[in-house]
């Protein structure tokens, strides 16, 4: 995962830094239904991209959110 993902989730989501990795799933990691709401809203401040929740909902692990993420702010 990219620093950035990883300071936002530790952060700003107070997600457990022990459960952060590319392989692990949203609920292994604590993310919740408002982790998702607040997720999408700090990645449109922070970085002027639309990720919406079922983007979020729909990425099986980290990794592939982490990957999403990057996409988006790339322009892909």
């Amino acid at each position: 995962m990219t620093g950035d993902l990883t300071r936002i989730l530790t952060d700003v989501l107070k997600l457990p830094a022990d459960r952060l990795s590319d392989d692990a799933s949203l609920d292994h990691a604590g993310f919740d239904s408002l982790a998702v709401v607040e997720l999408s809203v700090l990645l449109a401040e922070r970085f002027g991209i639309d990720v919406s929740d079922n983007d979020i909902k729909d990425a099986a692990t980290l990794g592939q959110l982490d990957l999403l993420i990057t996409s988006k702010r790339s322009g892909r």
